[in-house]
């Protein structure tokens, strides 16, 4: 189980983050970006989860800029809900709270972004704006609209082949910028959440293979 603490950003705004952290030793730092539903029981139990292989996880509450404690169900209200809470806070003042995640994480050693959906696509900016060893993105619906922001660091992408947001011209574009590495699966989009409809059992044990040897192969 973590913990909610309070981070501040450069711009002097006061955040919760739920933190999770291993039991001895971390093999690295892990910002996990929640999707448009907020920092849920699902966010938390990935969380948990990367801190019992080693990570040390911040989870900033990037919603707090509109509204506190935002956690939303995986049902159509949830999900208007929280697009407005996007569209209010913008894409930009979200990186300072990842920002303020990687200042909390120097002391466990490289630092890498995990993100589904949208915290996918803040991931794609933060991996071309801040010092990330590496970024994991599951869906990242927004793509389109920053594919020229390019990583400058490894960047691990999965793809939903049926996900109408992120087009095969799309998919392949990325695919050729250096250091992207990314795979299609035959599945929805944010098909890795169990309590959303789209969700694929086989799928998601590929990616989550994937993404573990693509955290220890970067953050060591």
């Amino acid at each position: 189980m973590g913990a909610i603490v309070h981070l501040t950003a450069a711009d002097g705004h006061r955040f919760a983050a739920y933190r999770a952290d291993p039991i001895g030793e971390a093999r690295g730092g892990v910002v996990l970006l929640h999707e448009i539903y907020g920092v849920n029981t699902h966010v938390r139990g990935l969380a948990d989860a990367l801190a019992d292989e080693g990570y040390a996880v911040r989870v900033p509450a990037l919603f707090d800029r509109a509204e506190k404690g935002v956690e939303l169900d995986y049902s159509a209200n949830g999900a208007e809900h929280g697009r407005s809470l996007r569209d209010a806070i913008g894409w930009d003042a979200p990186l300072k709270d990842i920002a303020a995640c990687l200042i909390a994480l120097r002391p466990f050693g490289k630092i890498a972004a995990i993100g589904e959906s949208y915290g996918a696509s803040l991931g794609w900016r933060a991996a071309h704006a801040l010092p990330l060893a590496a970024a994991v993105l599951g869906s990242p619906g927004h793509l389109g609209e920053f594919a020229r922001e390019t990583p400058v660091c490894p960047v691990l992408i999965h793809f939903a082949a049926r996900d109408p947001k992120t087009p095969a011209d799309l998919r392949e574009r990325v695919r050729g910028i250096p250091g992207v590495v990314a795979f299609d699966y035959d599945a929805d989009h944010a098909f890795t959440c169990p309590q959303r409809p789209g969700f694929d059992l086989l799928a998601t044990r590929a990616a989550e293979r994937r993404t573990h040897e693509f955290l220890a192969r970067h953050l060591g």
